[in-house]
């Protein structure tokens, strides 16, 4: 406001020219002698390109040097000038024996000048240090920053409702020397002054306290908690706040709705109920083998007992009506062991038809397979059997089917310790290896009281073995999981792939639903909301930090 800061260029004295370049930029000062002191005539500052942050400081240091002498070729070619640098392996420019392309580009630009190049210690180069750095990221003291009048008046204002600050002040009125060695005012504003740093003191307002909390936080990208904290610390000070500053973060909209979380899923393990026995429930899944047999089958049909881990598997085509697949159903089950009570399923548009939602009392959330576990784990061995069966052509898979069935449902299953067929049909139908030895240990004959207390038996010690891989899955888990509290009717935040394929491109990372939306009854309920479940008690523009 006083004088002029820039000076017109004098073609009469010599230019000097200082350079200097971060990982963040490059700048430049061209300047003049005025009288005893130096004249900028120009400044230059450019971002350094994201390929050449990789590089060296040398190389760094020899692109700025580069782009200021290209920069102000106009006023420099053909003149004899200064240059300065803080770099000082930069003297040796033209006795390096080896160079790189793009070095040896600059140089043969460099070279077509007269200078002399002159070292400059870092500490003396601050003007060209402070053109190459980020604004954002430069120190400076909160009493040098431009607070509004408004919030000024605010704060000034709120000093006289805290006890807090109204004691510090009236302290510092009586000229206590604890207090003046902490605390200063500065134009009606108090700070607290310790080592140089003077940072703003906020009183016991929630407005005030959210502003400045959204300006370290909301404002700068919306980091965590401590590069949150790092920035408050820098410029203000309240009793508490690195813990309003946690709480701010952690209730934070933006944050909740687009960060992955890296947490364990909220929720325990929940299972299905076992079955109280054979044919009362079974799963059922399609699964897509990729390829088409020459009877023009691509899908399998899997039909598996909860129970007993009896299953079959029918090839059906890719293309199949509801009403075929419920009579591949009735011809491949319920012909044979009856209606099931219930069945558990995923929701492919197959099972979500009105003639299946009459039967189907238990489905799965939706993009979560693995709540028809049983039916999941039924695909993976198909898949696996069929590898060793199959041709290499791969196209007669489906002739290899019943094999399939046969061996799985004739080998003792983990869950269980007996057989699918043992478990299933009361019998195990003999195999090849039976015929190489004889019967070693006698079987009661069918409809007998024997036979009957033998599958009893057999039913008992099939339910203590479920019950026990249950328990044994449980706890393997729920090592990697939460335990969550939320109930019916709170409001939590559910990520967007939960809410399906077609949904999600027109909601956010996480969307904000209500709890009752979801069945809590499902069998693994806690699969499909096992990211950032929160309650929120206030509308977003409601929110506020606490009083400390």
């Amino acid at each position: 406001m006083n004088h002029e800061v820039l000076m017109v260029p004098d073609p009469q004295k010599p230019f000097i020219v200082t350079t200097d370049a971060s990982q963040y930029g490059i700048g430049a000062v061209l300047a003049q002698q005025d009288g005893k002191k130096l004249r900028p005539i120009e400044y230059m500052s450019k971002k350094m390109p994201s390929k050449k942050l990789a590089k060296s400081t040398y190389e760094r240091e020899l692109y700025a040097l580069y782009k200021a002498l290209v920069h102000w070729r106009h006023l420099l070619l053909g003149r004899f000038f200064y240059l300065r640098t803080d770099h000082h392996t930069l003297k040796w420019i033209k006795t390096q024996p080896a160079l790189s392309d793009a070095l040896r580009r600059w140089i043969e630009v460099i070279d077509q000048y007269d200078f002399k190049l002159e070292y400059l210690k870092g500490e003396y180069n601050k003007v060209a240090d402070a053109l190459s750095r980020r604004a954002d990221y430069l120190g400076a003291l909160v009493s040098d920053f431009g607070v509004s009048d408004e919030v000024t008046q605010s704060l000034v204002g709120a000093y006289q409702e805290d006890p807090v600050t109204m004691d510090i002040m009236l302290k510092l009125q009586a000229k206590d020397k604890a207090t003046e060695s902490e605390f200063v005012m500065v134009d009606g504003l108090l700070y607290l002054d310790k080592a140089g740093i003077k940072r703003l003191v906020v009183p016991s307002s929630e407005r005030l306290r959210s502003l400045f909390l959204g300006e370290c936080h909301d404002a700068t990208g919306h980091f965590g908690y401590k590069k949150t904290s790092a920035n408050l610390v820098q410029r203000f000070w309240w009793p508490g706040m690195l813990d309003d500053a946690k709480k701010y973060v952690e209730t934070c909209q933006v944050c909740q709705q687009d960060k992955p979380r890296t947490q364990a899923p909220l929720g325990l393990l929940k299972t299905l109920p076992i079955p109280a026995g054979p044919g009362q429930s079974v799963s059922m899944d399609f699964m897509d083998t990729l390829v088409t047999s020459k009877s023009g089958k691509r899908h399998i049909f899997v039909i598996i007992d909860r129970f007993t881990k009896y299953a079959r598997q029918v090839a059906m085509p890719e293309t199949s009506r509801n009403d075929y697949v419920i009579k591949l159903f009735k011809d491949n089950w319920v012909r044979d062991f009856g209606l099931p009570m219930s069945i558990v399923s995923d929701r492919d548009v197959r099972f979500t038809s009105e003639l299946w939602k009459k039967t189907a009392e238990q489905m799965t959330s939706g993009n979560h397979p693995e709540a028809n576990g049983q039916a999941e784990q039924m695909n993976r061995v198909v898949q696996h059997l069929l590898r060793h069966y199959i041709k290499p052509i791969q196209d007669d898979w489906d002739e290899q089917l019943p094999l399939i069935a046969s061996l799985y449902n004739n080998v003792v299953h983990s869950s269980t310790g007996v057989s699918p067929n043992q478990l299933h049909l009361g019998w195990k139908p003999r195999s090849a290896l039976d015929c190489l030895l004889p019967e070693n240990r006698p079987a009661a004959t069918p409809s007998t009281l024997e036979y009957g207390v033998q599958y009893e038996k057999l039913l008992q010690d099939a339910v203590e073995h479920m019950k026990k891989a249950q328990q044994a899955m449980i706890a393997s888990e729920n090592q990697h999981r939460r335990q969550s509290t939320f109930q019916v009717g709170e409001r939590v935040w559910v990520k967007a792939s939960e809410l399906g394929q077609e949904l999600r491109w027109m909601v956010p990372h996480m969307s904000f639903v209500s709890l009752d939306t979801y069945a809590l009854t499902q069998s693994f309920m806690p699969q499909s909301l096992h990211l950032s479940l929160r309650q929120i008690n206030s509308l977003p523009g409601d929110r506020c930090c606490p009083q400390p």
